[in-house]
């Protein structure tokens, strides 16, 4: 009886932690309270899980071994170039990865908490956009970068979307429409150009995924909103400006006089900078903690003061992880994208329903949206976007281990 109440007990906390993380992923501090709830809920799991001698899912150990290759490679570059250990707070965040797996799997939480959640979160992020638009400020963000910001409001709607359950009836279809109107409205006051096509393919796949009765013309009707959105971002005068659209031609003319101060022209100017520095040194970069000062020694920056000197990162993974920790850091972060990713996938062919299908379903969308918005942001060079990717697929990807 004991036994079934820590049981239960752990369960109820690790639901509370899925909820809170999603709830309170964009409100500051937030996932502070994720973490006493994740910390409580291992606590209370743990004895039964030595008492009972269940055996860990084997596809919880590539994960495990992916988590530790990215901190073991961060770890190297930080002791070869003598960086600070602070280089270190976001990498080792990936550990993450593997805890909640385990503690999704291990507590057979369900993944109704990540669900009730997001929609939680999706609420009080549009609200805090309006709120903070309202107030006078140019771009929504909460207390983060306004990039950052739209990319959390984008993995929630992952979890909104394709972790709904399988209820019939107009309620749904209903919900999902309120879901994205408050997620695109979040998004348009951040400003983020970089979320648009995430949203986009979030969208797509909401449409065109299901059944296959009807499948192309529900790819035809996604086809022609997704076209008529993206054309009003371009004809729409205010649209158009707060995605800053209407600069697109100015800023990229502008990089061809040396001008890297624009959104555009500066993300060309840190390419630049980062394939300098891969070419430098391109088995292990120049060290993690490097990239600033590479921007700042950079010929931008040679004749004084600007924005762009002010700059930390590559806003591009693959250009960041390959600077700063050459071919080796490359292969760590196809091992973050492409582990977790091929997990999901084997979960959906085992999966035997469309329900049981869900949660790595989101997991694999969730990998897939991090990717494409890794284009233009790098995304685990900011503690949120990390925290929310290690989280969020791990939780996911422990709730479809609960079948194997």
């Amino acid at each position: 009886m004991r036994s079934c109440r820590r049981q239960d007990v752990a369960r109820g906390l690790a639901w509370l932690a899925g909820f809170s993380a999603a709830t309170l992923l964009v409100v500051p501090k937030g996932l502070s309270v994720f973490a006493v709830l994740m910390l409580a809920a291992t606590v209370a799991a743990l004895p039964d899980l030595w008492r009972g001698g269940r055996a860990v899912p084997r596809a919880w150990y590539p994960l495990l071994a992916a988590a530790l290759i990215v901190v073991a490679v961060a770890a190297a570059s930080m002791w070869a170039r003598d960086a600070r250990w602070a280089s270190l707070d976001n990498p080792s965040r990936v550990l993450l990865l593997p805890w909640c797996a385990w503690l999704a799997w291990t507590t057979r939480v369900r993944m109704s908490s990540l669900w009730y959640g997001a929609l939680a979160g999706l609420l009080i992020a549009c609200t805090i956009s309006i709120v903070q638009v309202s107030s006078g400020v140019e771009r929504a963000g909460s207390e983060a970068n306004p990039i950052v910001f739209a990319n959390a409001v984008l993995a929630l709607l992952v979890v909104a979307v394709f972790c709904r359950p399988s209820h019939k009836g107009v309620l749904m279809p209903l919900l999902l429409v309120g879901v994205i109107v408050l997620a695109n409205v979040a998004v348009i006051l951040s400003g983020s150009r970089g979320a648009l096509l995430g949203l986009g393919l979030v969208v797509l796949m909401l449409l065109v995924g299901g059944t296959a009765r009807y499948r192309w013309r529900r790819l035809g009707i996604a086809s022609g909103v997704l076209a008529i959105l993206f054309a009003a971002l371009w004809t729409v005068p205010w649209l158009s400006t707060q995605f800053r659209l209407d600069q697109l031609h100015a800023d990229v003319s502008g990089y061809a006089l040396g001008q890297v101060d624009q959104p555009i022209s500066a993300r060309l100017g840190l390419l630049t900078v980062a394939w300098d520095a891969f070419r430098e040194s391109p088995l292990t970069g120049i060290g993690i903690d490097a990239f600033e000062a590479r921007i700042d020694a950079s010929v931008y920056c040679r004749g004084g003061e600007r924005h762009f000197c002010g700059l930390e990162h590559a806003h591009n993974d693959l250009a960041q992880w390959g600077a700063t920790m050459g071919v080796v850091g490359i292969f760590s972060l196809l091992a973050l994208y492409l582990v977790p990713l091929s997990v999901a996938a084997h979960q959906i062919r085992l999966a035997r329903t469309e329900a049981a299908a869900g949660a790595p379903w989101a997991a694999g969308m969730l990998v897939v949206t991090y990717m494409v918005s890794g284009l233009t942001q790098s995304m685990f060079s900011h503690a949120l976007s990390t925290s929310a990717y290690v989280v969020l697929v791990g939780l996911l990807l422990g709730v479809g281990m609960q079948r194997e």
